[in-house]
């Protein structure tokens, strides 16, 4: 026992804090209370001495400082924000690149082919962007420009249209979020895109558009979205009618909740979808001494509704659950 009382390693507890610690019965609040002593109310010295995971550090933290034994913790503060703006690149910055990186020289000869003229000072910082601080490949570079431009001349309806070098640059952002950064991805990514590009004009008939027209991109990413899973021509205009008929309008995001519903559900077609989502018919009784004969009840406008109210409320219930 004479261990416990070595000099200069004694901890002095009040009767109140024992008591207090005693009647919460937090075996954690003890503890913590035990090691704030013995680091002499040093917060970070404390946890560190506990070694615990945030989850079960916070709780008694909490639980400490509302039985009045410990301060509030010391939140630490968050880590500073990276900054992910380019730098800002000086024309000699670019023109020592354009005489020590035949790659980089190269490159800028392809794509002023490709866009049909020759590059101003600014073009030259954007592909520069792309190749030094995006750190993509001149291959990669050279296959989104041509997508780019393909994309600009349908949604232009122009064979001439180009797209200027800052659009090409916040593509090249959006791939390097993407992760397509290598040949074999973004190979395998525009492969899909040209999927939805075969898709597009049908989806935009099935959801009520008349006049011919390539999508807006947030109708482009439903689109894609719905054609990554498969669905039929026919069940999205099936989903169009239900989002009309109780929305009384056209809402891609109500749209897109009733197509995911089904996707999850299996559904594949709009035959699945409505056998699916009909309530199961009721036989009727044959009348005594006669034969049981099939009948095929119309659902009232009580029950169509019912069914429609049925659904608003499932696909809340989904999105809560997502949450």
């Amino acid at each position: 026992m004479s261990a416990l009382l070595l000099p200069n390693e004694i901890l002095s507890m009040s009767a109140q804090a024992a008591r207090l610690l005693v009647e919460s019965g937090d075996g954690d609040g003890a503890l913590l209370y035990l090691a704030l002593l013995e680091r002499g109310g040093d917060q970070a010295r404390a946890a560190a001495r506990l070694g615990w995971r945030e989850d079960r550090l916070r709780p008694a933290w909490e639980r400490l400082a509302g039985l009045g034994l410990a301060q509030p913790r010391e939140e630490p503060p968050p880590p500073p924000r990276q900054d992910n703006r380019p730098p800002e690149y000086t024309r000699g910055d670019v023109a020592a690149a354009l005489e020590k990186e035949p790659d980089f020289q190269g490159l800028c000869r392809e794509l002023e082919g490709m866009l049909g003229r020759v590059f101003s000072d600014s073009d030259l910082r954007c592909a520069y962007t792309m190749y030094d601080h995006l750190g993509l490949p001149a291959e990669v570079i050279l296959l989104l420009t041509g997508w780019a431009i393909r994309r600009e001349r349908r949604q232009k309806n122009s064979p001439a249209a180009c797209p200027r070098m800052p659009q090409i640059q916040r593509l090249a952002f959006q791939w390097k979020r993407l992760g397509l950064d290598t040949l074999e991805r973004a190979e395998d990514y525009l492969r899909r895109q040209e999927g939805v590009d075969q898709r597009e004009w049908a989806v935009l008939q099935a959801v009520g558009v008349t006049e011919r027209r390539p999508a807006v991109e947030k109708e482009r990413e439903f689109i894609s979205a719905w054609v990554e899973m498969g669905l039929s021509d026919e069940l999205i205009r099936l989903a169009y009618e239900r989002t009309v008929y109780q929305k009384k309008a056209m809402s891609w995001p109500y749209m897109n909740k009733i197509l995911q519903s089904w996707h999850q559900a299996g559904y594949q077609t709009a035959a699945q979808a409505e056998a699916g989502d009909r309530p199961p018919r009721r036989q009727a009784r044959p009348a005594q001494g006669s034969p049981a004969q099939p009948r095929d009840f119309q659902p009232s406008q009580e029950r169509i509704q019912k069914n429609a109210d049925w659904l608003d409320q499932f696909l809340e219930e989904q999105e809560k659950g997502r949450r």
